[in-house]
């Protein structure tokens, strides 16, 4: 009895010294999870902060971008004024210097004409469809006729798959592919149908209108190839005359300088060309005789052709 005491209190002491080694190293644990959770909250603590630093320098990098733009209007603008200042001391040294003034306001009566047919032209141009609405229409009429194609393809092979109905035994592998065949084909003739009366409306529409269209360039193609020609003649007389004032180093106008400066650019020479050509051509167009400001006003009101054609030199012209 006192053995099996004894015995049972040594292990009772045993199972007490295992608890003990296990709650030790249960402490030592926790510790360390101790010490994880402090390093996990500093860590977090060091991320909050490089987002305030982060926030920080975006704050700054905004700033100084926007110090940057304004830095770069006003070189911009001072870069302006002092071309400007030199285009005029350039003009006053050729003045003074005996250069020729170059007369690009004196314009023949045949170039007026020439004016005149090219607007016409225009105008005529103008009254047909342009290119973008003639294919909307031409899309129309392919919706229409692919409508059709579609029901009519579904349609025979309805027809195909009654003939082998009535032709080929009920217990037949045909016969039952043809079932099949005749229910989805009739079902889709039928769509394709329904979505042609859907479609013929506008169709008809758009063919009628290109027809119309066909009919009136047809009848004007005349009219809009002299307006073509006149204009191709007038510019190459315009810009005739500019290139010899430009080689012949003569003092270009004060209208003209404003905007293109008082010799072509080394670089986009070619664009810078054809540009003072359209300047050009609009004074003459439009019998503008301003010293000063190149297109003159813009109109009141909305003049066809002119309305827009002012306002693409005017966004051209900021370019130069």
């Amino acid at each position: 009895m006192s053995d099996d005491y004894g015995y049972q209190v040594r292990r009772l002491e045993t199972r007490t010294g295992g608890m003990e080694h296990e709650l030790h190293s249960l402490r030592s644990k926790l510790g360390e999870v101790e010490d994880l959770d402090y390093e996990l909250r500093d860590i977090r603590s060091g991320i909050r902060n490089l987002e305030d630093d982060l926030s920080t320098v975006r704050n700054d990098l905004t700033e100084l971008d926007d110090d940057v733009r304004g830095h770069i209007q006003d070189t911009d603008q001072s870069l302006k004024r002092l071309t400007g200042r030199l285009q005029a001391l350039e003009a006053h040294l050729l003045a003074a210097g005996g250069a020729p003034l170059a007369d690009l306001d004196t314009i023949d009566p045949e170039w007026k004409k020439l004016a005149r047919n090219a607007n016409h032209g225009w105008h005529v141009r103008s009254g047909l469809l342009p290119r973008h609405q003639r294919e909307a229409h031409r899309f129309k009429v392919r919706e229409y006729e692919g409508a059709i194609a579609e029901r009519d393809e579904h349609r025979d092979k309805v027809v195909e798959a009654a003939g082998i109905l009535a032709t080929q035994p009920r217990t037949s592998r045909d016969f039952k592919q043809a079932v099949m065949d005749f229910g989805m084909s009739r079902t889709l003739a039928e769509s394709h149908d329904q979505r042609a009366r859907q479609l013929a409306g506008p169709a008809r529409a758009a063919q009628a209108a290109l027809a119309q269209d066909d009919t009136l360039r047809q009848a004007k193609a005349s009219l809009i190839e002299q307006g073509d020609k006149a204009e191709r003649k007038l510019n190459w007389l315009l810009r005739g005359r500019l290139a010899d004032a430009i080689r012949n180093r003569a003092l270009l106008p004060m209208w003209f300088v404003t905007v293109l400066g008082p010799v072509p650019p080394a670089h986009k020479t070619q664009e810078w060309m054809d540009l003072a050509t359209q300047v050009l051509a609009y004074r003459v167009a439009y019998g503008i005789t301003d010293q000063v400001v190149a297109l003159g006003p813009a109109p009141d009101e909305y003049v066809p052709r002119r309305t827009e054609w002012h306002s693409e030199l005017t966004k051209d012209l900021r370019r130069w």
